[in-house]
């Protein structure tokens, strides 16, 4: 098998790769130069998570966009969703998160954002990447050079009001319910208390110490949720909550203490709220979501439209369409006006959904299809691996394929997708079918077929 690590990748996340091989201080200020002459002299949020490598990265950045003239406002640790909130509230230009989300210990990465506080869309990353390889930056005189200033006291106090305004915040006190949160020592372990006097409710935390290090897989599938599925029942939880490194992404476990796929998480969500919305609403799912996000999008009446697996592509689905919902199988949503992913966000959410329809989250369940779904990777060699996926494209003939991102074999009681990632050395590969056998049979039949071909 031809395994070529790749320990630093550009894509829709920004800049991301292993400290020490990969992301280096010299490749983060090449990065941040290339993001500050697109922002020269103009004022940008700067925000970390708790990862040791991140205070690291965040002294080069500053040198950086220094160097180019920007107002630097240093937000210090922050989680994904502040970020989103406070760039447009601050009247900024844009921002860089740097935050290495759910991926392992050792990893970071620097992810732009615009002014509306969203992703880069293709274009505005587009002109970023060729910044960045020709190293063609701005660089200011000496009297040119940029400033660096705290965030505003005021700031916090913002992103709280825009979160409470975003639910019914009063269902939520009056039903009085006790979560479980695992908050993965992240950038929102501080916060959390916060949170929870915010809306009345009886948070238990675990992992809330911002001290740097992972105590788990920071991503939240049911391997991360199960070591506190155990205590579900006995504490009276209404559910368990399991986030990544800077809240972007969320697991749930159930009041009975079942770990839920990353993959029910926005399924939920939609059904909760096309319901109160009526029919008629666009959602933006990626390509590779559950059949369960599309079985709710029909019965609740909305329409889906699906896009490349990304969140940055999700964002700029939604703004193209003039979409108010849209999320991925990752464990991601996001809705109303906020264009990115904010985990204590999806979190008040969901606690509305508990209070307000008055059952508790294992009964509702029971209204949306469930299906068996494997998720695989096969390592591959990214200058070959477009080449070898398509002489894959005929070789499940009784399938519809599609090839938005990757391939996409479809068969009525199930999927397989095929897709090179964009953040690691591989091949993704899921399947998802009514039976969990099929299931299983797809992806051994699909990764045997890789094995096979990757070192030719």
């Amino acid at each position: 098998m031809d395994v070529l690590l790749r320990p630093l990748s550009l894509g829709g996340a920004g800049l991301r790769g292993q400290i020490g091989t990969g992301l280096t201080p010299e490749a983060v200020m090449n990065f941040a130069s290339a993001f500050g002459t697109l922002h020269a002299g103009r004022g940008v949020l700067l925000g970390i998570d708790t990862r040791p490598s991140s205070q690291m990265l965040r002294q080069a950045v500053i040198a950086a966009l220094c160097g180019c003239g920007c107002r630097v406002i240093d937000g210090g640790v922050m989680h994904a969703g502040m970020m989103h909130v406070l760039i447009p509230r601050l009247g900024l230009d844009g921002g860089l998160l740097i935050t290495g989300g759910h991926q392992a210990a050792g990893w970071n990465a620097i992810i732009p954002m615009d002014a509306e506080g969203a992703y880069y869309d293709d274009l505005r990353r587009g002109e970023l990447f060729d910044l960045y390889h020709g190293k063609r930056f701005f660089e200011a005189g000496y009297d040119q050079v940029g400033t660096v200033e705290p965030l505003p006291e005021r700031a916090e106090r913002w992103y709280w009001e825009f979160v409470e305004r975003s639910v019914d915040s009063s269902a939520i006190h009056r039903a009085g319910l006790t979560l479980i949160g695992d908050f993965c020592n992240g950038a929102g372990s501080s916060m959390a208390a916060k949170f929870a006097s915010l809306f009345g409710i009886r948070l238990i935390a675990v992992n809330d110490s911002p001290g740097g290090s992972l105590p788990r897989d920071p991503e939240p599938r049911p391997r991360s949720e199960s070591p506190i599925r155990a205590v579900i029942e006995p504490l009276g939880a209404a559910a368990g909550l399991v986030f990544n490194s800077d809240m972007s992404r969320m697991g749930i476990l159930t009041d009975g203490g079942e770990p839920l796929s990353e993959e029910m998480t926005f399924p939920l969500a939609a059904d909760y709220l096309l319901e109160k919305w009526g029919a008629g609403a666009v959602v933006v799912g990626n390509c590779c979501s559950s059949r369960t996000l599309d079985d709710v999008v029909r019965r609740r009446g909305g329409l889906l439209e699906k896009v490349k697996v990304g969140q940055a592509q999700v964002v700029a689905g939604m703004k193209r369409l003039d979409s108010s919902l849209g999320g991925e199988g990752s464990g991601a949503f996001t809705f109303g006006t906020l264009r990115g992913f904010d985990g204590f966000l999806m979190a008040a959410l969901l606690l509305e959904m508990i209070a307000v329809r008055g059952q508790p989250l294992s009964m509702q369940l029971r209204n949306l299809s469930r299906y068996h779904i494997v998720k695989k990777t096969i390592p591959c060699r990214s200058s070959h691996g477009y080449a070898l996926l398509r002489r894959l494209k005929g070789r499940f003939g009784d399938a519809k394929v599609s090839e938005i991102d990757g391939l996409r074999f479809d068969w009525e009681d199930g999927w397989l997708s095929l897709r090179l990632s964009s953040t690691e050395p591989v091949i993704r590969l899921i399947s998802e079918s009514k039976r969990k056998s099929t299931a299983q049979e797809r992806a051994w039949q699909a990764r045997s077929l890789l094995e096979n071909r990757v070192g030719k």
